[in-house]
């Protein structure tokens, strides 16, 4: 019983799971609060930048496993992030698009599907994603890359331009902290 409240108050205290909770919130007043949602979603949104560094629209969100770790400097804005897996962002990434008139852009930019990445989907520090693009399963993008076109095979990518380095991913960048052990002490 002590052991899992312990694991709940860690859980609590993850910069992962306070994202996390608070795009829900917001998401939930987006879609569910008339009147008064939309602006509480906002206001929302506003405090997750002030205190965590992160600029994003909640109700562009829409990932099964979000996790920003390490949140300082990461901009998602509105652009759209869709996925039925898991993604890792780490700090300093940035989302942006190659120009606000294409119309495959705007297209996707309306279904907030303009990012879509698939499961066990890590984004290094200081990466830049230049969308709209899509990225498969099992991919590490290294960190400082330009990912500017579709990654559409498995594998570690770094780089600028991007390339393929290694075909070896693991599931170890997107376990939650709180599944990691730390190592033996002698």
């Amino acid at each position: 019983m002590l052991r899992k409240i312990k694991q709940f108050l860690i859980k609590c205290w993850s910069i992962d799971s306070q994202i996390r909770v608070h795009v829900a919130i917001a998401k939930f007043f987006h879609r569910k609060v008339p009147i008064i949602g939309r602006a509480v979603s906002l206001f929302l949104d506003r405090w997750l930048l002030v205190f965590y560094g992160i600029y994003l629209y909640s109700f562009s969100i829409n990932v099964r496993w979000l996790s920003i770790h390490v949140p300082n400097g990461v901009e998602l804005a509105g652009h759209g992030i869709k996925s039925d897996g898991r993604v890792k962002i780490l700090g300093g990434v940035r989302m942006t698009a190659k120009h606000p008139d294409d119309p495959v852009y705007q297209r996707l930019y309306k279904e907030s599907a303009t990012f879509r990445f698939g499961d066990n989907v890590v984004i290094g520090m200081g990466s830049i994603l230049i969308g709209p693009l899509s990225i498969c399963d099992n991919v590490l993008i290294g960190a400082g890359s330009l990912v500017n076109k579709d990654i559409l095979e498995p594998g570690i990518y770094v780089g600028n331009p991007l390339r393929k380095i290694s075909d070896k991913v693991d599931e170890s960048w997107v376990k939650p902290w709180s599944e990691i052990k730390p190592p033996r002490q002698l």
